[in-house]
C-alpha cells in the first residue's frame, strides 16, 4: 500500500533538499522504509523531538482565516486524549479558535491582534499583506534549533516554502501542512450523492442516469418519508448556502471539471489548464442554480437552506430531516453510527454516479498544501515553543498521533506493522461521537502528513486504517449490504471496478499546481473578485426561487450584463493567465 508513487521533483527538489540537510534522507518523499520490521517497533524514534527534560507549561492560541475544524468544537483548550497527548509531548496547552472566518480574521489582522499560531488558508489574498506588514516572523533560525523533525522529514517543504511562500524574500515564513497522496478510498463518499441506502433499497434501486433522475429519486423518497420520527418535515436537500459558492462545486466535479478561484475559471483534470469562466452559461454556478431551482419547484429544497449554519445542517442529517449530503463528514458518519443501534441496515451510502460522470477524489500534495500554511505571529511571547509545537504536529510521530490516536492505547505494532486495536475499531463503528471522544482525526488539518501519504517507517498509509485488508474486516452491516448488492468486497471497490470498465472516471487536484500561481493577488483583481463573488452569492436566491425557467433565464441575462459591468472578464483573464502559468510550472516539476 502507500499510495501511487509520484514522479519526484528531480533536480530542483533534490538540490534544495540537500542544501537544507546535507546527508539526511528525505523520509517524507515516498522512500520505502529503511528500517526492518523489528526496528519499526521503536515507533519513529527519529521523529521524537521531545525526548528531553519536561518543559515549563505554556498556553498558545491558534486561529485561521477560514473554517478549520469540521466537527463542532467549543473554543479554547480541548481535553480529548489526543490533545492531552500533544500537551504531554510538547508542554503546550493549545487553545483553538474554532469559530473562524474571513471577516473575523480581517479584523484581527487590521488590529494587529493575530494569536501565536496562524493556519493560513487563503494565501493569495493574505500572504503578501501578512509578510509585508510584519505580522508573522521568519522561522529560519527557529527551525534550525527547534524544528529538527521538519528538517529531517520534510526538507523539500522548507525550500518550496522559501521559494513560493516568502513574498520573494527567500526566507522561511510558513510550513505547508497536510502532505498527502492519491490512493484507494473506502467509500469515495465525499463530493458525491450520499443518500439513505435503506430508502433507496425500499424503492427497488431505481436507475439514476442523470440529475433529473436523481431529483425524481429524492422526490420518491420524500413522498414515502415526509416526516422523521419526531414529526418534523423531511426535505430532499438543504445546501449549505452559508458557505458562499461551495454548494455549486459539485456541478463541476461531477462533470470532469476542477473548481478553483471562486469559479472564475475551472481547470482541466490532469494538466490543470484553465478553461471556462463565470461568463460561460454552462459552468458550475449556473448549472447548480438551475438544479436547485428545479429542486425547489419540486418541493425538495429545505426553506431554511439560505439561513442555516453548518451545525444546523449536520443536525438535520442526523435527525433524518434531509435526504442528500455531499460529504460523509457532514453528519453522515455520525448518523450511521446512531442508526446502526436502531437497525444495522439503516443508514447512508454513496449512490453510484451515473455513467459518464466523474468521481472527485479530492486534493493532494506531497509537499503540503498552499492553503494550510502554518505561521507564527509576531505577537507570540513564546515563539520557540510555538516552533516546537509546530515541529511535533508536522512530524511523522505527531501525524501518526493525530490520525490514529495514542500508541499502546488506540494502536500498536503487530507483526512489524502498526494496527488499530480492536476496541478502537469497534468504537469507530459504534460511537457517533468517536472523533470528539477520542480526538482521533479531529485535528487532521494540523498534521504534517495525512491519509494515504506513505509512512516511510512502516510502508503503509499514515492513516493506518487506509488499507483494503482493514476495510474488508471492519465493514458495518450496512456497508456489507451495499457491497453485496453490487458484488464487491468493500464499498469503494465499486468505483474502482467501474473506472477499470470505462464507465466512469476519477479526477483530483494536485496542490503542487499551486506553486506556479502568483504569490498574491493584485489589489484590483481582489476588488473585482470580491465584488463579483458577493454578487453571485446575493443573487443566488433569486435564481433558485425563480418561478419557472423563463424567469430564471431573464435573471441570468441581467446578471451577465451586471457581471460585465463589474469587470468580471478582467478577473477571468487574470486567472486564465495565472493558472496557465501554474500548469506550466507544474508540468515542469513532473519531469
Amino acid at each position: 500500500m502507500g499510495g501511487i508513487k509520484r514522479k519526484r521533483h528531480s533536480a530542483l527538489i533534490a538540490t534544495l533538499a540537500l542544501a537544507v540537510m546535507a546527508g539526511c534522507t528525505n523520509a517524507g518523499e515516498n522512500e520505502q522504509p529503511s528500517s526492518s520490521p523489528a526496528a519499526a517497533g521503536a515507533s519513529a524514534s527519529a521523529s521524537q523531538p521531545n525526548q528531553q527534560a519536561e518543559k515549563e507549561p505554556v498556553t498558545l492560541k491558534l486561529t485561521s482565516d477560514n473554517a478549520l475544524f469540521m466537527s463542532t468544537l467549543a473554543p479554547g483548550a480541548q481535553s480529548d486524549p489526543v490533545m492531552e497527548e500533544i500537551r504531554k509531548k510538547t508542554g503546550v496547552t493549545l487553545e483553538l479558535d474554532t469559530q473562524t472566518d474571513d471577516k473575523k480574521f480581517n479584523l484581527m489582522l487590521a488590529g494587529g491582534d493575530l494569536p501565536d499560531i496562524i493556519v493560513l488558508q487563503n494565501s493569495p489574498k493574505y500572504l503578501k499583506q501578512i509578510i509585508e506588514g510584519n505580522q508573522v516572523i521568519p522561522l529560519d533560525d527557529l527551525i534550525a534549533e527547534h524544528g529538527q523533525s521538519i528538517l529531517k522529514e520534510s526538507p523539500s517543504k522548507i525550500e518550496i516554502s522559501k521559494k513560493f511562500f516568502s513574498n520573494g524574500t527567500g526566507k522561511l515564513y510558513a510550513i505547508p501542512g497536510i502532505a498527502s497522496q492519491k490512493g484507494p478510498q473506502y467509500k469515495y463518499a465525499n463530493h458525491t450523492y450520499n443518500i439513505r441506502w435503506d430508502y433507496y433499497k425500499e424503492l427497488g434501486f431505481p436507475a439514476v442516469n442523470n440529475l433529473d433522475d436523481f431529483l425524481n429519486l429524492l422526490a420518491e423518497m420524500q413522498q414515502k418519508h415526509p416526516k422523521n420520527e419526531q414529526g418534523q418535515p423531511v426535505y430532499g436537500m438543504a445546501p449549505l448556502f452559508d458557505w458562499g459558492l461551495v454548494p455549486y462545486e459539485m456541478f463541476d466535479r461531477l462533470f470532469g471539471r476542477i473548481n478553483k478561484n471562486n469559479m472564475f475559471v475551472y481547470l482541466e483534470p490532469g494538466t490543470f489548464k484553465p478553461a471556462g469562466g463565470i461568463l460561460d452559461p454552462n459552468v458550475a454556478y449556473w448549472d447548480g442554480t438551475k438544479f436547485y431551482r428545479k429542486a425547489n419547484e419540486m418541493g425538495l429544497l429545505d426553506p431554511d437552506s439560505f439561513t442555516q449554519k453548518y451545525e444546523n445542517f449536520t443536525e438535520k442529517v442526523k435527525a433524518g430531516r434531509v435526504l442528500l449530503s455531499p460529504w460523509s463528514w457532514a453528519g453522515v458518519d455520525e448518523a450511521n453510527a446512531a442508526l446502526a443501534q436502531e437497525d444495522p441496515l439503516k443508514g447512508w451510502e454513496p449512490l453510484p454516479v451515473p455513467s459518464g460522470q466523474t468521481v472527485y477524489l479530492g486534493e493532494f500534495g506531497t509537499n503540503g498544501f498552499s492553503n494550510r500554511l502554518i505561521m507564527i505571529s509576531k505577537n507570540s511571547k513564546h515563539p520557540e515553543r510555538a516552533m516546537e509545537l509546530i515541529d511535533y504536529l508536522q512530524s511523522l510521530e505527531g501525524s501518526r498521533l493525530i490520525q490514529n490516536g495514542i500508541q499502546g492505547k488506540d494502536w500498536d505494532i503487530a507483526d512489524g506493522k502498526p494496527q488499530w486495536k480492536q476496541q478502537t475499531l469497534d468504537a469507530r463503528k459504534s460511537d457517533p461521537n468517536f472523533a470528539q471522544t477520542t480526538g482521533i482525526g479531529l485535528y487532521w488539518n494540523l498534521a504534517g502528513f495525512v491519509d494515504n501519504y506513505p509512512d516511510p517507517e512502516y510502508g503503509i498509509p499514515i492513516n493506518f486504517t487506509n488499507t483494503a485488508d482493514i476495510w474488508k474486516t471492519q465493514m458495518t452491516e450496512l456497508d456489507k449490504d451495499y457491497s453485496e448488492h453490487y458484488g464487491v468486497s468493500y464499498p469503494g471497490e465499486l468505483v474502482e471496478k467501474r473506472v477499470q470498465a470505462g464507465e466512469i472516471k476519477t479526477i483530483y487536484y494536485d496542490m503542487d499546481n499551486e506553486l506556479g500561481t502568483d504569490a498574491s493577488m493584485p489589489d484590483d483583481i481582489k476588488r473585482i473578485e470580491t465584488k463579483v463573488t458577493d454578487y453571485l452569492v446575493r443573487m443566488a436566491p433569486k435564481l433558485i426561487y425563480a418561478a419557472n425557467g423563463e424567469e430564471y433565464d431573464s435573471i441570468q441575462a441581467t446578471m451577465m450584463d451586471e457581471l460585465k459591468k463589474m469587470d468580471a472578464q478582467r478577473a477571468i483573464d487574470y486567472w486564465m493567465t495565472n493558472m496557465t502559468k501554474a500548469s506550466e510550472t507544474y508540468a515542469g516539476l513532473q519531469k
